[in-house]
């Protein structure tokens, strides 16, 4: 008996291309540097403290 399991589409996962990688860790650079520029009191009214916000800023870009 012969079973048939072609599922007829690639399922192979596919890597992101470095270009992409690199536009993606920039882009999260730029969203890093905006929350630390934001003052005590917008941090807190999203609930983040100061402390909070140059843990994520200090991160690597690769992070």
């Amino acid at each position: 008996m012969t079973y048939y399991t072609d599922t007829g589409f690639n399922t192979a996962v596919q890597r992101p291309s470095i270009i992409a990688r690199i536009h993606a860790a920039l882009e999260l650079r730029k969203q890093r540097k905006a929350l630390y520029s934001l003052t005590d009191e917008q941090l807190s009214d999203v609930g983040l403290s100061r402390e909070d916000a140059t843990k994520e800023y200090s991160k690597s870009i690769w992070a």
